[in-house]
């Protein structure tokens, strides 16, 4: 059964457990509302998971720990191919009691071992925020804007920083959308907000963000129902 968004599916034998804190089964709802439908695996980072429960990232990490120990999820480290951390996969299971069989440990690979990261993988997940922004500039060809669009490299920049925090809360067909950003997108939504009065918005960046993901999706959208010239 795949989990209805925007709402988020949470097993009861998570909420009615008596071994688990509270913290810890809020913890666990967060990690079901980054879940992957379909396999139940998610990679949302400790500062992430902090922010979205209300807590320290210390917290966090103790929370995890704890649902991992009692049976709850399990945790995959993952690396860079240049052998640093990344994000970890977290796969969340049913309850201890309902498990017929323990599944067998996931062992993380070692860096020598990881896939060749394809930045145009829709399903590839982001890892540390520093190379996860040089993905995005290589992307978008950032030395080009740099180049040919001096004056706008200070929004560009802000959509480079965007892009990663933006994959990190949204839905996963917006996440597609992100994953395919390109120079073509930042460059059309250059011009969808040149000249915009924004003196009322109080909240710059989120603001932008927003206006940035709606403009993926109607984009998306148009390109869906296009109609293709009669030959």
């Amino acid at each position: 059964m795949k989990l209805t968004r925007p709402f988020v599916m949470v097993e009861k034998d998570v909420l009615f457990s008596t071994e688990l804190t509270a913290l810890e089964k809020l913890v666990y709802c967060v990690l079901c509302a980054f879940s992957d439908n379909n396999t139940r695996s998610c990679y949302p980072s400790y500062n992430t998971i902090a922010e979205k429960a209300g807590c320290s990232k210390k917290t966090a990490i103790q929370c995890v720990a704890s649902l991992c120990e009692k049976g709850w999820m399990q945790k995959m480290e993952q690396w860079t191919k240049k052998g640093g951390h990344r994000s970890n996969r977290y796969f969340l299971s049913l309850s201890p009691e309902k498990q017929n069989t323990s599944p067998a440990p996931i062992e993380p690979e070692p860096p020598s071992q990881q896939k060749k990261f394809d930045s145009s993988s829709d399903d590839e997940p982001y890892w540390g925020y520093t190379e996860r922004l040089e993905d995005v500039k290589q992307r978008i060809e950032y030395d080009y804007f740099a180049e040919h669009m001096p004056d706008q490299l200070y929004m560009v920049d802000f959509l480079c920083q965007c892009i990663p925090e933006l994959y990190d809360t949204s839905f996963p067909e917006d996440r597609k959308l992100l994953n395919k950003v390109s120079s073509l997108e930042i460059i059309g939504f250059l011009h969808h907000t040149a000249g915009q009065n924004y003196s009322g918005v109080k909240n710059m960046k989120a603001y932008l963000k927003t206006m940035f993901l709606e403009y993926l999706r109607n984009e998306q959208l148009l390109l869906a129902t296009a109609v293709p010239p009669k030959i």
